[in-house]
């Protein structure tokens, strides 16, 4: 039971980005129209799980959060280098990628929309482990806003998941076992948001000592455009680092 649990969990936070608010956000109903309409409505209102948590904060400039959530290929790579995640995150498309975190769980998932203050993401993915195989898919509606504190600015952050597990089997167990998968679901959630505030921090504190770990022949046009946009808040502000045992999500709205 306990890989089938955690099989459940890896679809749901498969791609947790950040985003904000306080109430239910609803799917942007133009794109169960589009394209990829009739898959997104089946996942949107049949899903096996849907859930909300609000109170995430990252620690950073909007800007950079921005910059880094619309190129999640050049985000991995830099998690990686600072050796915080194991993801790798290729671009298939325009705005098309494939992500493998290397224990067990790949994906296909394309950035649907991304404007100031909102993204959405839609992903379908496998999570494979000894002899189970759970197929999934998930759709994320993220809200931003930005803020500041004494120690630095932040990105005040709600992500709302729907997510649908492609199997009779484990559905129905996902279902039935929904209080247990929440729980992990939010430990997993603040766990990656731990991790992303270490890759913030440490940007800001000393870029180079991560940029610098990236093979010399890939992403020189993003490395630019990354120390741009840090150069303003490292002159401003007094990085420092952050007790993240105290960053966790503060509400959480479920069905």
């Amino acid at each position: 039971m306990r890989a089938k649990k955690s099989g459940c969990v890896l679809i749901l936070v498969l791609f947790t980005a950040v985003a904000s608010g306080g109430t239910t956000q609803s799917f942007p109903e133009d794109l169960l129209r589009g394209e990829q309409g009739p898959s997104l409505r089946e996942v949107v209102e049949d899903s096996t799980l849907h859930r909300q948590i609000s109170g995430l904060r990252l620690y950073g400039e909007q800007a950079v959060f921005e910059y880094l959530s619309t190129h999640p290929d050049f985000a991995a790579s830099l998690a990686r280098a600072a050796g915080l995640l194991k993801y790798t995150v290729e671009r298939r498309g325009e705005a098309e990628y494939w992500v493998n975190d290397h224990d067990g769980l790949t994906a296909h998932f394309a950035i649907l929309r991304a404007e100031p203050g909102r993204m959405v993401v839609y992903a379908k993915g496998k999570y494979k482990k000894g002899i189970f195989r759970i197929p999934g898919r998930i759709a994320i509606v993220m809200q931003y806003s930005a803020g500041k504190d004494s120690r630095s600015p932040y990105v005040q952050n709600t992500v709302t998941g729907y997510v649908r597990l492609d199997s009779g089997l484990f559905d129905a167990l996902a279902r039935l076992f929904r209080p247990a998968v929440r729980r992990r679901m939010d430990k997993r959630v603040t766990w990656f948001l731990g991790k992303a505030n270490q890759l913030m921090t440490r940007l800001y504190e000393d870029p180079e000592a991560i940029l610098q770990k990236l093979p010399s022949e890939t992403w020189q046009e993003e490395t630019k455009e990354l120390r741009i946009l840090l150069a303003p808040s490292r002159l401003l502000h007094t990085w420092t680092r952050i007790d993240l045992r105290g960053v966790a999500p503060t509400n959480a709205l479920q069905s």
